[in-house]
């Protein structure tokens, strides 16, 4: 963890504001491939992951972009009402869960909303190799459209393909007609709300894509159904030489920090990936948005902070 300070803030839409942070002592930035996010440390159990945007000066400064959510549960209302230019924040190294396959032959992206500030990203990468690629922009209106003059004016303009909701038009047949011909080495990417990056996948599934080829991130969990006939369980720690009971209204999460063993945690809401953790013997209750599908079938690793058990006991390698 290190301290930054904001040295620019520029209302981007109505909705979305982006956060130049420099170090406080500064010194260089640590490097980050494009993918990675950091942790934004926001005030007493109140942390945040936002995407770093490319740009030639990132190791003088950190670009992020935040949208200002209605439903949200202090973290962007407090970055968009209380800070300002000259603010200090804590920060965590970037870490990468949504990394790029720069072997690639072909690259789709589709973003929605938001969800541009890492799929922005990794246009800027691939232009900059010489792979082939498409960006699909999905917003609300163009007025609503982060970065829309900087992706209309850039060198891979050609290949942003903007779409308003506000506007008639048919997206399904436009998005179908970008992922009807898939091939081994073309990967698609995807951000933005769950419904929106479910609608992508869906649309490629048709046209045959296989899975390993499909990638997200999600940055906004979406509220779930009450789980309200949760039973307690055991956890058995490997390497600790721990067994946790895990209560009815406790998460494995809480209880592994209660019997003091560390674990990296950073979204508690299972969409970061950051405290997932590998199971050795049981089989998990997953509740996670991170894993895939067929991840999830293997029943080789869950994520604490909100996935449980279906068996008595569950194995895990801390």
């Amino acid at each position: 963890m290190f301290e930054v300070v904001i040295q620019k803030k520029t209302q981007e839409t109505p909705n979305i504001s982006s956060f130049e942070l420099v170090r406080e002592d500064g010194g260089k930035l640590p490097v980050f491939e494009t993918g990675s996010h950091i942790d934004v440390h926001l005030g007493e159990n109140l942390l945040r992951h936002y995407s770093l945007i490319n740009h030639p000066q990132s190791e003088a400064f950190y670009k992020i972009a935040v949208l200002k959510d209605a439903n949200s549960r202090g973290g962007s209302v407090k970055m968009h009402n209380d800070l300002a230019v000259g603010d200090k924040l804590t920060v965590s190294e970037p870490r990468n869960l949504f990394p790029l396959n720069v072997q690639s032959k072909r690259v789709l992206l589709f973003a929605g909303g938001i969800g541009i500030t890492p799929i922005m990203s990794m246009a800027i990468e691939l232009d900059s190799l010489g792979i082939d690629f498409e960006l699909h922009y999905r917003t609300r209106s163009k007025s609503e459209t982060a970065f829309y003059q900087q992706l209309s004016t850039c060198s891979f303009a050609s290949k942003v393909f903007f779409s308003f909701s506000d506007e008639e038009e048919n997206n399904t047949t436009t998005v179908s007609k970008a992922l009807n011909n898939f091939t081994e080495n073309t990967h698609l990417y995807t951000c933005g709300p769950v419904g929106y990056m479910d609608y992508i996948f869906d649309i490629a599934r048709s046209h045959s894509w296989n899975e390993q080829n499909l990638h997200k991130e999600i940055f906004k969990v979406e509220p779930k159904e009450s789980h309200t006939g949760d039973i307690p369980f055991k956890l058995i720690l490997s390497r600790s030489g721990l067994e946790i009971d895990v209560a009815c209204d406790q998460t494995a999460l809480e209880a592994i920090e209660d019997a003091g063993v560390d674990i990296d945690m950073s979204c508690e809401m299972g969409i970061c990936g950051a405290c997932l953790t590998v199971v050795t013997d049981g089989v998990p209750d997953h509740r996670d948005e991170f894993l895939s599908s067929d991840e999830k079938s293997k029943n080789n690793q869950f994520t604490p902070c909100c996935s449980r058990a279906l068996t008595d006991t569950l194995t895990i390698d801390l």
